[in-house]
C-alpha cells in the first residue's frame, strides 16, 4: 500500500504545465491514494476510491450533450478525488467538462499537449511512494527506473539521462561532475555553475582525491527527494564503471607504448598509438604528472582529470613512483595554458600536500616520443623545484633562457657545480663576514661594469676591483673571459634557486 497524497499537491506540478480549472479550497485537502487513466465513456469499473484520474478526452463527443456530465458522474461515483484532462485531442478543455466537475464537486486540472501522461503518472507515483522510505520500497517508480536504465544501457548521452530524471521525477536541475567540479553532464546547460547545495557520490568510493563522479544540484534537495538521488546515483554507477574500464584499457595501451619506446621498437609504435585511441599521423605531446610522496594511482587520476579538463585526446599510465606519463594529441602551448588554469583546482583537493608538479615536453612524431618524454621529465624536475605556493607546471618550449634551463637540473648535480665554482666564495664570506658573492652578483647584473657596480653598491671603484680580484683568485675563473663568466652566472642562478626554494637542495 502506498502513502497518501493530498489533491493540493497536484498544484505542485505547475512546472509540467498542469493548471487548475476548477478547484475549490475544501477539495484541496482530499487524500489521494492512487492514480489511474481513463478514456472510455463509463470507466467506473476500472477505478478505485481515492484515485486521481487522467483522461485524454477521447470519449468526449462535442455534438452529444451530456457526455461530459455522464463521464464525471461515473468517475465521482467510483470515488475519484480529482480529474486531470489533457488538451492533446480537442485542444482547450471544454466548458461542458468544467461545468460537470463543478456540479459533482470534482477538482479539475488541465495538462498541455506537450506533457505526456506518463510524466504526470511518474511524478504522482513518486509522491505516493515517498512515505514508504523507511521500508525497502524503491525510491524510483518502476517506469522511470526502466526508462533511465534503458538510456544508460544504450549509451545515451548522460545529459539526456539527467534531463529525463529531472522531468520525470520533478527534481532540481542536475549536473554530473568530477571531484574537481568539472562538468561531465547536466540536465540544463550551465547548471553546474551555480551553488551546489546537494552532492551525492556515484558508485563505490574514489581511490584518490581526484577520482569519482558526483551528482550535484543547484538548490537544496528535500528529504523526500534524497533517496531518489541516491538511487539515481546507483544507476549511474554503471556508466562510471564503464568509464573506468576505458581508462584502464587506455592505460594498458599507454604502458605498452612506453615499452615500445624504451625498446626503440619503431615498427610497433603506430599500432600501439592506435590502441591508445590516439592519431598516428600527427605529432603527440608527452606530459609527466607527479604527486610526490603519494600513491602512483593519485598521479594517474590527477592526469586523467587535468587532461579531461583540457579537452584533449590522451592516454595515461603509471610512470615511476608517484608519477604518471601522459601522451596527448594536442600542442604544448594549448596544454600548458589549460593545465595552468586547472591545476590550482586540483591542488585545492589536497589542501596543499602533496604539491602536484607537471612537466610538458615538446610535440614530436610518435616514433620520436622517447626524446620528447625525457624532456618532459626534465621539465617536471624543474616544476617540482618551484615553490608549492605557485602553479607548478613547466613546459620545455618555454625553457628559452639559462634560468629556466637550469631549473630542472638534478639537485646533486646543482650542488656539485656550485661547490666547484662559487663554493670557495661562499665559504670565504661565511668565514670572514665579507660580501664577495653579493659583489659578484651585482657586477654581473650590471653587465660587468665597474662604475655601475660601484654606484649600485655605494662603494669606491677600487673596492669593487679588489673584491672581484679576490673572487677570481678563489674560483680560478676570470670575469673578463666569456666562458668563465657564463659559469659564474650559472652558479649564481643555481645558488639563488637553492636559497629561494630550500626544498630543491639535497
Amino acid at each position: 500500500m502506498v502513502g497518501p497524497v493530498l489533491v493540493k499537491q497536484v498544484l505542485e506540478l505547475a512546472d509540467l504545465g498542469v493548471a487548475p480549472l476548477w478547484v475549490p479550497d475544501h477539495a484541496l485537502e482530499r487524500t489521494a491514494t492512487g492514480v489511474n487513466t481513463a478514456d472510455m465513456a463509463n470507466p467506473a469499473t476500472y477505478l478505485s476510491p481515492g484515485e486521481i484520474v487522467l483522461t485524454g478526452l477521447v470519449w468526449w463527443q462535442p455534438h452529444h450533450r451530456g457526455t461530459a456530465r455522464a463521464f464525471v458522474a461515473a468517475v465521482r461515483a467510483a470515488g475519484a478525488v480529482a480529474l486531470i484532462a489533457g488538451e492533446g485531442v480537442h485542444g482547450r478543455v471544454p466548458d461542458e467538462l468544467v461545468d460537470a466537475c463543478r456540479h459533482h464537486e470534482l477538482p479539475l486540472f488541465s495538462v498541455p499537449q506537450n506533457t505526456t501522461f506518463r510524466t504526470i503518472l511518474d511524478r504522482i507515483y513518486l509522491r505516493l511512494w515517498a512515505d514508504l522510505r523507511e521500508s525497502d520500497a524503491p525510491a524510483l517508480p518502476s517506469t522511470v527506473k526502466d526508462e533511465l536504465l534503458e538510456g544508460i544501457a544504450r549509451d545515451a548521452p548522460l545529459d539526456d539521462v539527467l534531463a529525463t530524471a529531472v522531468e520525470r521525477l520533478g527534481l532540481a536541475d542536475l549536473a554530473l561532475a568530477s571531484a574537481a567540479g568539472r562538468v561531465i553532464a547536466d540536465s540544463t546547460p550551465h547548471v553546474a555553475g551555480g551553488p551546489k547545495d546537494t552532492c551525492v557520490p556515484v558508485g563505490p568510493g574514489p581511490r584518490s582525491p581526484f577520482d569519482g563522479w558526483f551528482l550535484r544540484t543547484t538548490r537544496a534537495v528535500t528529504a523526500r527527494h534524497r533517496p531518489v538521488l541516491d538511487e539515481l546515483a546507483a544507476l549511474l554507477s554503471t556508466r562510471l564503471a564503464q568509464h573506468r574500464e576505458r581508462l584502464a584499457e587506455q592505460g594498458a595501451a599507454a604502458g605498452a607504448l612506453l615499452t615500445a619506446l624504451d625498446a626503440e621498437d619503431t615498427a610497433a609504435i603506430p599500432d600501439v598509438v592506435r590502441a591508445c585511441g590516439l592519431p598516428t599521423g600527427t605529432d603527440l605531446t608527452p606530459l609527466v604528472v607527479r604527486t610526490p610522496g603519494a600513491p602512483t594511482t593519485w598521479a594517474v587520476d590527477a592526469a586523467h582529470e587535468l587532461l579531461a579538463a583540457c579537452a584533449a585526446r590522451f592516454a595515461a599510465c603509471e610512470g615511476g613512483s608517484g608519477e604518471s606519463i601522459v601522451v596527448a594529441a594536442a600542442p604544448p602551448g594549448q596544454l600548458v595554458q589549460r593545465v595552468r588554469e586547472h591545476l590550482p583546482t586540483l591542488q585545492r583537493l589536497l589542501d596543499g600536500d602533496p604539491a602536484i608538479a607537471v612537466g610538458i615536453g615538446p610535440s614530436a612524431d610518435p616514433r620520436d616520443l622517447a626524446a620528447a618524454l625525457r624532456s618532459a621529465r626534465y621539465a617536471a624536475d624543474a616544476a617540482e623545484r618551484r615553490p608549492t605556493s605557485t602553479t607548478r607546471a613547466c613546459a620545455v618550449p618555454e625553457m628559452t633562457n639559462l634560468h629556466a634551463l637550469l631549473e630542472g637540473l638534478p639537485a646533486a648535480v646543482s650542488q656539485a657545480f656550485r661547490a666547484s665554482t662559487i663554493g670557495p666564495v661562499t665559504g670565504y664570506d661565511a668565514a670572514k663576514g665579507t660580501r664577495l658573492l653579493e659583489t659578484l652578483q651585482t657586477f654581473l647584473d650590471n653587465g660587468a661594469s665597474w662604475t655601475r657596480t660601484a654606484a649600485a653598491m655605494h662603494l669606491h671603484v677600487n673596492t669593487i676591483h679588489y673584491r672581484i680580484e679576490r673572487v677570481e683568485a678563489l674560483t680560478g675563473r676570470r670575469v673578463a673571459d666569456p666562458h668563465d663568466q657564463i659559469d659564474l652566472h650559472a652558479a649564481l642562478i643555481l645558488h639563488q634557486h637553492t636559497t629561494t626554494h630550500p626544498a630543491a637542495a639535497p
